[in-house]
C-alpha cells in the first residue's frame, strides 16, 4: 500500500473496515432513495439502521456515523476523533503520501514546496481545511474537513465515489481513524446490515458492480 499512514495496520483490518464501511455507506444510500420517493417505510429503516450504525460507532470509537435529515434528502456524516481541523491534518492527513497544497478557506492557497507559506496557513486551519493530493493511482484528490462544534469531532465531508475508492486520501483517512484505537472485532456488522434488507431488487450489472467493490479479482 502506497501510504504510510496505514503501514502498521494489519490487511486483514484495512479489508474488514472496508467491508463494514461501504455496506454502510450502501444502506445509506438505499435509504436516501427511500425518502427521496417517500417511500412508506423509510421510518421503519431509518430506525434499523440507527440501530446498525450505533452498533458501527460502538466497533469503531474513534469514528461516528450520523444520519443528518435534509428536506429533500438524508445524508450519512463522516466524524473523526479530533478537536480540530489542524489537528486532523498534523496527526493523519498529513502522513498520507502526496500532500501538494492545503488551504484554511479554499484549496490550493499554500503548496507544500514553500515550508512557511505552508506553516503560516496550517496555522489558521482550526475549524477548516482544504487538502490537496497527487498520486499516480488515484490523480488529483481534494480532501475538505470541518469542525462540528455540536459533535466536537472533526467531519469528513466526502464524495461517495471517492472514499468507497481504497487508495483514496477520504478512505485512507476514516480508515485510520477507525482502526488506529482499539476497536471491538466481535461486533459483526455485515451479518446484521444484511438483515435490513429493502425491496429494491438490484439488476446484474448495478449487483455485480456492487460486489466487485468488494472483491477485486471480480473483473
Amino acid at each position: 500500500m502506497n501510504n504510510t499512514l496505514l503501514g502498521s495496520i494489519g490487511k486483514k483490518a484495512v479489508n474488514t473496515f472496508r467491508k463494514d464501511l461501504l455496506q454502510m455507506l450502501r444502506i445509506g444510500k438505499e435509504i436516501d432513495r427511500y425518502y427521496a420517493e417517500s417511500h412508506q417505510d423509510v421510518d421503519i429503516y431509518k430506525k434499523k439502521f440507527n440501530s446498525l450504525m450505533n452498533e458501527f460507532n460502538k466497533k469503531y470509537k474513534n469514528l461516528k456515523l450520523k444520519i443528518v435529515k435534509k428536506p429533500n434528502e438524508i445524508n450519512l456524516k463522516i466524524l473523526l476523533n479530533e478537536k480540530s481541523a489542524r489537528d486532523c491534518f498534523e496527526n493523519a492527513a498529513s502522513k498520507i503520501i502526496g500532500v501538494q497544497s492545503i488551504g484554511a478557506s479554499k484549496f490550493g492557497t499554500a503548496i507544500v514546496s514553500n515550508p512557511d507559506q505552508f506553516t503560516s496557513e496550517l496555522e489558521k486551519a482550526k475549524t477548516k481545511l482544504y487538502i490537496t493530493y497527487y498520486n499516480p493511482q488515484t490523480g488529483t484528490t481534494n480532501v475538505f474537513l470541518q469542525y462540528d462544534k455540536k459533535e466536537k469531532k472533526v467531519e469528513i465531508v466526502y464524495e461517495l465515489e471517492e472514499i468507497e475508492n481504497e487508495p483514496n486520501p477520504e478512505f485512507q483517512l476514516v480508515a485510520y481513524y477507525a482502526l488506529n484505537q482499539p476497536y471491538n472485532e466481535k461486533i459483526n456488522l455485515h451479518d446484521e446490515g444484511a438483515t435490513l434488507g429493502f425491496s429494491h431488487i438490484p439488476g446484474h450489472v448495478e449487483k455485480a458492480e456492487y460486489f466487485r467493490k468488494f472483491d477485486r479479482h471480480i473483473k
